[in-house]
């Protein structure tokens, strides 16, 4: 990692800003205490953004972008819809067990922004495209989007929202197979042979 003054100031306070929500929730630190410590002048810090809500957006979507490309990495290595199904579960929550105190940034609200909106553009047009061939064969129901996200990956999400909270102790690799099943009997179109 390049030293702090190495970078702009502009992505020394996301990354100190994403530090420190991770670690802490955004509400406790506080904007000066973030423009101090990516030693940044608090011109340099409102000519960048103008309030903590802004600079949480900022966090939100650069963590939502790489978890988002991850998981586009991930879904492009499967052979099959199947795979694709169930590999998108298991990938998202083992992102969400790899990242916590991000992960807890993006199950809360949705901190809406440009970049997340293109971000969001750009993962769902992939999606489509990856979908669309498994879909044309018959492997897969039409895409729906807000069935399909939440057929896919609903149930995981939740139990990840208890996990992230503390209510469940370790991510159980048995629940994670049975969200992958679920959502693979819930997304396929019918009983295909599918040839990798």
């Amino acid at each position: 990692m390049p030293p702090v003054r190495a970078r702009g100031a502009r992505d020394r306070l996301i990354s100190v800003a994403r530090r420190r929500f991770a670690a802490e929730g955004t509400i406790t630190p506080t904007l000066d205490e973030i423009r101090r410590q990516a030693e940044v002048s608090v011109g340099s810090l409102y000519h960048h953004f103008p309030d903590k809500p802004a600079l949480a957006a900022a966090v939100y979507a650069q963590v939502m972008a790489e978890y988002q490309a991850g998981f586009l990495a991930m879904l492009r290595e499967q052979a099959t819809a199947e795979e694709g199904i169930r590999s998108g579960v298991r990938h998202h929550l083992d992102w969400v067990a790899a990242h916590r105190g991000e992960a807890v940034l993006l199950l809360g609200d949705r901190l809406d922004s440009p970049d997340l909106r293109e971000a969001n553009r750009n993962f769902f047009t992939a999606i489509r495209d990856w979908w669309r061939p498994h879909h044309s064969y018959g492997a897969l129901v039409a895409m729906r989007p807000g069935i399909t996200a939440a057929l896919w990956l609903g149930p995981a999400q939740e139990y990840a929202r208890f996990w992230v909270a503390g209510e469940i102790g370790d991510m159980d690799s048995d629940v994670v197979g049975m969200f992958a099943d679920a959502a693979w009997k819930a997304l396929q179109a019918n009983q295909v042979e599918e040839v990798s």
